[in-house]
C-alpha cells in the first residue's frame, strides 16, 4: 500500500510514517505544491492530508476527489477539533478522519477504512462495467426459432443462466440483493376472442408489452419474453421490496397497454438477498420456478397482482382496488 502524507509539521509527518512503517510505503510532502506534484508522479492508496493554518488539506482533497476519486483520503485535524471536524471532512468528502493528538490505532483504522473503500470503488465499478456488457449482449440477441421446455429461446437461456450464475455469484461475494420476476398477461387468449381480434394481434400486444416493460427499467437490469404470455424479468442490486414497487409499475403500465385495453397482469416474484436470505444456495432455475408458481398462484386467484412468499424484507399493504400485492 502507497500512502502520501502531507503535513507541514516535520514532527507530526514523522510520527505518522512511524505509525505506518512495516503497513505502507510513504512518502512525506510538507507543501501543497509538493502534494500535487507527487500526486501527478505516482498514484497513491491513500493521502493523509493536514488541516492547518499553514496547510489547507480540505483543499487538496476536494482536488483528489475530483482527479483522482479512487483514492483514499484520511484529513487530520488540530488537537481537540472534536466539534467541527466531521462536518468539515464530510464536507471535503474525505473518506475518513483523525483529531489530533495522534494515535496509532486510530490512525491505522482510518487509512486501512480508506484502502477498503478504494477496493471497493475499484470493484463495483469493474462489476457495473462487466453488468453493463452482459447486459447489452443478452438485449442483443436476436429471435431464435427454436424454444426450450422452459419457455425461452435455447441460445437465449444459456446465457441468461450464465448471466445469472455470474450475478449470483457477486451477490453472495458484494453481498447485494438480486430478484427475478415472472411477468404475465392474464387470460389473453380470452381476451383475444372476446375482442374479435386477428390473429396477429397477440404478436403485436407481447412486443407492445415487452417494450413497456423495459421502459420501466434501468440499464442493468434484463427483460425478455418468456413462454407465450410471459416475461422474464431480471432485476440486479435489487431488494425485495424494490422488486415489489417494480413489480406494481409493470403491472400498472400493462394495464394500460392500447392493444391490450382492460386487460390485467400479475408477477410472481422470486428474490435473494445473502444479507438476510436463509437459503444455502440460489439457482437460475430455482428462482425461475418459485417466480412460475407464484405467477400461478397470482392468476389462480384473480390475477392483477404481484404474489411474493410471505415475510422478510419488502412486506407491504396490498394497494386499493387494481394491482393487489398479495403475500402468498
Amino acid at each position: 500500500m502507497q500512502v502520501l502524507v502531507a503535513e507541514p509539521s516535520a514532527p507530526i509527518s514523522n510520527a505518522l510514517k512511524k505509525f505506518l512503517d512495516g503497513v505502507a510505503e510513504v512518502q512525506v510532502v510538507h507543501f501543497v505544491d509538493e502534494a500535487v506534484a507527487a500526486l501527478r508522479a505516482r498514484v497513491p492508496d491513500v493521502v493523509i492530508a493536514s488541516v492547518s493554518g499553514t496547510f489547507d488539506g480540505e483543499v487538496l482533497c476536494s482536488q483528489v476527489r475530483k482527479q483522482l476519486p479512487d483514492v483514499g483520503v484520511v484529513l487530520v485535524f488540530p488537537p481537540g477539533d472534536f466539534e467541527t471536524a466531521p462536518k468539515r471532512a464530510e464536507a471535503a468528502h474525505a473518506d475518513a478522519f483523525v483529531v489530533g493528538p495522534l494515535k496509532k490505532h486510530a490512525v491505522l483504522s482510518a487509512v486501512r477504512a480508506c484502502r477498503l473503500l478504494r477496493e471497493l470503488r475499484v470493484r463495483l465499478r469493474e462489476v457495473a462495467t462487466e453488468g453493463q456488457k452482459l447486459a447489452e449482449r443478452l438485449k442483443a440477441l436476436p429471435p431464435r426459432s427454436k424454444v426450450g421446455a422452459g419457455g425461452v429461446n435455447t441460445a437465449d437461456e444459456a446465457f441468461f443462466k450464465k448471466y445469472m450464475l455470474l450475478e449470483v455469484k457477486r451477490s453472495k461475494r458484494y453481498q447485494y440483493p438480486v430478484a427475478l420476476l415472472i411477468v404475465g398477461l392474464d387470460e389473453l387468449d380470452a381476451h383475444l376472442k372476446l375482442g374479435g381480434t386477428p390473429g396477429d394481434q397477440r404478436g403485436v400486444i407481447l412486443k407492445e408489452a415487452l417494450s413497456a416493460i423495459s421502459e420501466l427499467l434501468r440499464d442493468i437490469d434484463i427483460a425478455m419474453t418468456f413462454a407465450e404470455d410471459k416475461f422474464i424479468v431480471f432485476l440486479p442490486h435489487t431488494p425485495r421490496a424494490g422488486a415489489l414497487v417494480v413489480g406494481k409499475r409493470i403491472i400498472e403500465r400493462l394495464g394500460r397497454l392500447a392493444s391490450f385495453e382492460a386487460g390485467t397482469a400479475s408477477v410472481g416474484l422470486a428474490s435473494f438477498d445473502p444479507r438476510t436470505d436463509v437459503k444455502e444456495s440460489v439457482s437460475f432455475g430455482g428462482l425461475v420456478r418459485q417466480a412460475s408458481e407464484l405467477l400461478k398462484k397470482a392468476q389462480g386467484e384473480g390475477g392483477d397482482r404481484v404474489e411474493v412468499l410471505p415475510g422478510g424484507e419488502g412486506d407491504v399493504a396490498a394497494p386499493k382496488k387494481k394491482n393487489r400485492i398479495s403475500m402468498g
